[in-house]
């Protein structure tokens, strides 16, 4: 299964996410998990392969592996190169991005590419392979054009409105399913819990969300752990399991695949996200 944790607003935690997710099914279901890293920012590569190893590493990176393609290269033998172990776990694997990757962008790039790749992938047999897709439009299209099922991150703010609602149209017009909305950094104080309530609801009655039998699943608490990437080492937090446990049922299950109406191009407007707003 190829997944996607996709959007494209800023600062969401998709890479956070990425990370910990390819730790809890690799620690929970003792299988390989490969990330691909198509942010130029390497939010992911850094989580997974440390500060120090990120900036003194000089092989292949996710931008050799799509510029072989665009230049109508096999990029397998690349590809081989490239996807190096976890410096925090022996099942997971990433392509590590580079900075390069942001020269791919534009309309006149494929959106392809990525699924052209991973084709010619060593590990074309993995059970999970998660791409951590980054804010840019075409790295993001392009990625949620290689994958089976796509989680959309979203923050409760005014913010992430538009960025979600311009996603989750990339995803319908690709023919990209989506597994679910997924809150963030929600706080554990008593006003936030409230708050999440209050969000939860108006997520839930957006016209979008019903529409489209758009999963909510559950949040993602704010955590100085998730924050300074502390999780790497040892047990993950119990209060992440329920976010992660949620995602890693939907992906496992047939309740991960796509209705025949997900794969539908939607007729969709700012409106359909107008709930999201009104409570920021």
């Amino acid at each position: 299964m190829l997944i996607s944790i996709a959007s494209m607003k800023g600062g969401v935690g998709k890479s956070t996410l990425t990370a910990m997710l390819a730790k809890y099914v690799a620690t929970s279901m003792a299988i390989p998990v490969t990330v691909v890293d198509m942010d130029p920012q390497r939010g992911a590569t850094i989580l997974l392969l440390g500060p120090q190893k990120t900036a003194s590493r000089k092989g292949p990176t996710t931008y050799d592996v799509l510029k072989s393609e665009l230049d109508n290269i096999p990029s397998q033998e690349i590809l081989t190169q490239a996807i190096i172990p976890s410096s925090y776990h022996d099942l997971v694997r990433i392509l590590p991005a580079s900075a390069a990757l942001a020269r791919l962008s534009g309309p006149d790039i494929p959106r392809s590419l990525l699924r052209l790749a991973l084709c010619e992938s060593p590990y074309p047999q993995d059970p999970l392979i998660i791409i951590d897709t980054g804010p840019d439009i075409t790295l993001c299209e392009m990625s949620l054009a290689a994958a089976d099922l796509a989680f959309v991150p979203i923050t409760l703010s005014h913010q992430s409105g538009v960025p979600t609602l311009n996603t989750l149209q990339a995803a319908f017009h690709l023919g990209c399913p989506i597994g679910g909305l997924i809150p963030t950094m929600v706080g554990n104080a008593k006003w936030s819990k409230e708050r999440m309530a209050q969000w939860r609801q108006s997520l839930l009655n957006t016209q979008l969300v019903k529409s489209r039998n758009i999963r909510l699943l559950p949040a993602m608490p704010y955590s100085q752990s998730a924050v300074r990437g502390t999780w790497r080492w040892g047990k993950l937090p119990n209060l992440f399991l329920p976010t992660l446990e949620g995602i890693k049922e939907l992906i496992f299950s047939n309740q991960g695949q796509a209705d025949e109406a997900s794969t539908k191009e939607p007729v969709l407007s700012v409106n359909m996200l107008e709930g999201i707003a009104d409570h920021d």
